[in-house]
């Protein structure tokens, strides 16, 4: 029986990587970059292409014509081979780079978890066919070259991907970005740009061999929506305002509207308003216009003093959060203004005043410390933007929903 030669082979291959992996400058400085919050997905590419490069080197020069059976690299061999070897290059800069998106979400005062992506064993299956698919060996010895770099390098725009569509559904905007390197092809410099998350080409994914143009993310740069003037902001919800301008329906926002109905004869849409019935946020947006104007035309006293009792807040705390929050106007970016009605907070304030308070939820509770601290800040002479930016290091009331929401699977 023919001795199996391919433990020998993967031994020697990870004998040369991870030999060079511990001499490498490109390696020591990204984990330096790491250590000190400083990586970026700029970073993380640098970090995978090297790690793809070492990786390439390994296997090229030990997986050689003369130690494969009768010179060809059978499917068997090229699967446990490249399984094994893209597996742990998979490992290595998916685990960077989620270290890299939690110091970015943190760096952005975000408190969602890190979305780690799934290996793409699609583009392995198509490695290991088009290896195994030739006679000699040397015919697609190239393989175990750039596109193993190119493999490696995509693990990070999958990290972005998948965290940039988990951004998306918090309520964020992702803005994704891919930049040319040195002086890149035609081809390249076409998709070079700042793409709105999810309308981003399919091309600016993809990569040609030997393309060291990069993908980047950050965090940042995606505007996240202000808990007093929720706006949904994409290209559908733009095309749904043309169409109304317009008196035209889509038949989706038929059948939308269709189910609207059965849910409100029902009883059950009080309250109950979420990206899965309510696609573009309108109903909530007039639900929450409705319920701000409630509140203001409802006994103030009676509401002050049973939130305060639901809360354990003073009464005179609570009225300054009232009147902050639904009677007075404030210098805001469209001009001095009351703060636009949002139907989360008006939920909130629901919950806050209904009798026994049996619904209420950690994040209502975080509304009333944001409000109150951002009234003082304000008060002591901050800009609104200054104190809601400086309040949500302490009690951020969005990020708090959102995990409430994820939890009752909302998002």
């Amino acid at each position: 029986m023919e001795r199996d030669m391919l433990p020998d082979l993967l031994k020697e291959v990870q004998d040369k990587f991870e030999a060079s992996y511990g001499k490498s400058e490109v390696v020591r400085r990204a984990f330096e970059e790491l250590k000190k919050k400083r990586a970026t997905y700029a970073t993380a590419n640098d970090f995978a292409l090297e790690v793809g490069d070492i990786l390439a080197d390994a296997l090229s020069s030990s997986v050689t014509g003369d130690k494969l059976p009768d010179g060809k690299m059978y499917y068997n061999i090229a699967q446990r081979l490249l399984t094994d070897t893209l597996g742990r290059n998979f490992e290595l800069v998916s685990g960077y780079t989620g270290q890299v998106q939690e110091d970015l979400n943190r760096s952005a005062n975000i408190g969602l978890q890190v979305q780690v992506p799934e290996i793409n064993q699609d583009r392995i299956d198509g490695l290991v066919n088009r290896l195994s698919s030739e006679d000699e060996f040397s015919k697609v010895a190239w393989m175990l070259q750039e596109p193993i770099v190119n493999f490696t390098q995509s693990i990070v725009d999958d990290s972005i991907k998948v965290n940039a569509d988990f951004h998306t559904k918090a309520g964020l905007t992702p803005k994704v970005v891919r930049k040319e390197s040195g002086n890149c092809c035609k081809w390249c410099r076409a998709v070079v740009g700042v793409y709105n998350y999810p309308d981003v080409p399919k091309d600016v994914w993809r990569r040609h061999n030997r393309c060291r143009c990069t993908v980047e993310y950050d965090p940042k740069n995606g505007k996240v929506q202000n808990v007093h003037s929720k706006r949904w902001s994409n290209k559908q919800s733009e095309l749904l305002k043309d169409r109304q301008k317009l008196n035209v329906e889509s038949v989706d926002e038929q059948q939308q509207k269709r189910y609207n109905r059965i849910m409100k004869s029902s009883g059950a849409v009080y309250g109950a308003w979420n990206d899965k019935n309510d696609e573009y946020g309108i109903e909530r947006e007039k639900h929450a216009e409705m319920y701000y104007e409630q509140v203001r035309n409802r006994n103030r006293e009676m509401q002050v003093v049973r939130v305060a009792k639901n809360s354990s807040f003073s009464v005179s705390d609570v009225e300054k959060i009232f009147d902050h929050i639904f009677i007075n106007e404030h210098d805001l970016e469209e001009g001095r203004k009351r703060f636009d009605p949002n139907y989360d907070m008006a939920e909130s304030w629901r919950r806050l005043t209904e009798v026994g308070g049996k619904n209420i939820q950690k994040h209502d509770i975080i509304m009333l410390h944001h409000e109150l601290m951002e009234l003082g800040l304000m008060a002591k002479g901050m800009s609104y933007d200054e104190a809601h930016n400086q309040t949500n290091k302490v009690y951020n009331y969005q990020m708090a929903w959102i995990e409430w929401a994820i939890k009752k699977g909302d998002l």
